[in-house]
């Protein structure tokens, strides 16, 4: 590990692996569509739901948002994201700590879901404008 550091390359993760890097959580996350998420704690399974990921930031003020099928991500809401790989489908899914709890995030098919937020109205420029992003 320490010539790794040394020779100045970066970690490399192939379908597994824990992230602790604010870019790297949101380069991540950012190419999600649509999701079906899952809450635990530690006493298990929470709360479930699907939904579209409408925006995944990096700041200090704004939470993350979970709700009535729209989905807000601030990376600085969690502690880190592990990426695990499924081996029965053999695809990715995403879960992000907090110290309470955590979220699994599995990625959707997009094709069906498309059409059914083809006439959604918010623009998220309008929601987020004047927002600074912070690395």
């Amino acid at each position: 590990m320490q010539k790794r550091v040394e020779s100045g390359l970066v970690a490399c993760f192939v379908n597994d692996g824990i992230i602790y890097q604010k870019k790297d959580m949101l380069r991540i996350l950012s190419d999600l569509l649509f999701v079906k998420y899952e809450q635990y704690d530690s006493s298990g399974l929470k709360k479930t739901g699907e939904g579209r990921v409408f925006r995944v930031y990096n700041n200090t003020t704004n939470s993350s948002i979970l709700m009535n099928g729209r989905i807000y991500l601030n990376v600085n809401s969690f502690e880190y994201l592990q990426i695990h790989t499924d081996p029965n489908t053999n695809t990715s899914y995403f879960e992000l700590f907090t110290p309470d709890f955590s979220i699994r995030i599995y990625p959707l098919d997009t094709e069906d879901k498309e059409v059914q937020w083809q006439m959604d109205t918010i623009s998220d420029k309008d929601l987020f404008e004047g927002e600074q992003e912070e690395d």
